[in-house]
């Protein structure tokens, strides 16, 4: 295993463990974070703080609120100066647990030396717009709207 592929699952282990500032410590201070879709679903932040801000707001996608989720598959390559890692990942409201997304996402970690540049999201922005036609009224991000 090479080192970026180390630190790309430190990263999201950091991460999948709400651990915001061993999170960042992977992260260049100028890192882009880039996410396939319109604005309130896809988007685009800059800076360390913007990058950390997006992800632990839930920024992309449909927003934070009590979600079950449940991880089927990933798998990880490596390119040149970039880590991939394609998922499958299905999760759901937890006050409708029927209504599931299942959501596969290609996600592209660009480095700098040893630390993560840039990180394109490439998920399926469709489903998330097709469950927010569903569940308005129950995700937060988007009751004032």
């Amino acid at each position: 295993m090479s080192r970026r592929l180390d630190v790309a699952r430190a990263y999201e282990k950091a991460l999948f463990a709400g651990n915001r500032t061993e999170t960042g410590s992977y992260f260049t201070d100028d890192i882009v974070y880039w996410v396939a879709g319109a604005r309130r679903i896809g988007g685009e932040w800059r800076g360390r703080e913007a990058v950390l801000d997006a992800l632990w707001n839930r920024e992309a996608g449909l927003g934070a609120a009590d979600w079950g989720h449940e991880d089927v598959w990933r798998d990880w390559y490596e390119a040149d100066d970039r880590v991939i890692v394609e998922l499958r990942e299905r999760s759901w409201l937890q006050s409708d647990p029927k209504d599931v997304m299942d959501q596969r996402t290609c996600c592209i970690l660009r480095f700098r030396s040893n630390r993560i540049s840039e990180i394109r999201d490439y998920t399926d922005s469709h489903i998330y717009e097709e469950y927010l036609k569903r569940h308005h009224d129950e995700l937060p991000k988007f009751k004032q709207r």
